[in-house]
């Protein structure tokens, strides 16, 4: 009996020191699960962006294709502000537009839809590098339109969106 006694009195704190191994494991863990939910966060909101941006190019591009008469509007970049007015556009609902008024609606509301949709979203129409068309750019997050594509045409690690429309 008094073997045993000699033990557990050898043996206070061991259990107390498991039990801190355990939580130091456990917090290790936790921390390298929480760093996944954020990169996991930060590419659902990277991926939000570019779809958004690729809805707005499309619609630039599907815009210009149904107003073929204005293409010059579209294709000068000046037309294409860097300051969206506060609300959409409504300037076509309330009276007559002939096509180069309807161009220049157009660029509103898109410069309007990727301020509001976009993180510091800007939009302009502006010739291809490399190309004999337009290309619509598309850019998010303070990034600035003349990174969007280098003197070859190639987009890389920039938040853009380029198409390209011939007309």
């Amino acid at each position: 009996m008094m073997r045993l006694k000699v033990a557990a009195v050898c043996q206070r704190g061991v259990g107390m020191m498991e039990v801190l191994v355990a939580l130091l494991v456990l917090s290790i863990g936790v921390l390298g699960y929480a760093g996944l939910q954020l990169r996991a966060l930060d590419s659902t909101d990277e991926t939000y962006m570019r779809s958004q941006a690729m809805a707005i190019a499309q619609d630039a591009v599907e815009r210009m294709m149904a107003n073929p008469g204005a293409a010059s509007v579209y294709e000068t970049e000046t037309n294409w502000d860097d300051a969206p007015a506060e609300t959409l556009p409504q300037t076509c609902f309330t009276g007559d537009c002939v096509a180069s008024d309807i161009a220049s609606w157009d660029i509103d509301q898109l410069t309007w839809y990727a301020n509001d949709l976009l993180s510091q979203g800007v939009v302009k129409v502006e010739d291809c590098a490399g190309s004999a068309g337009q290309c619509v750019l598309v850019a998010w997050g303070g990034e600035s339109l003349d990174n969007c594509q280098d003197s070859s045409g190639v987009v890389s690690e920039v938040d853009c969106v380029v198409l390209e429309v011939r007309l």
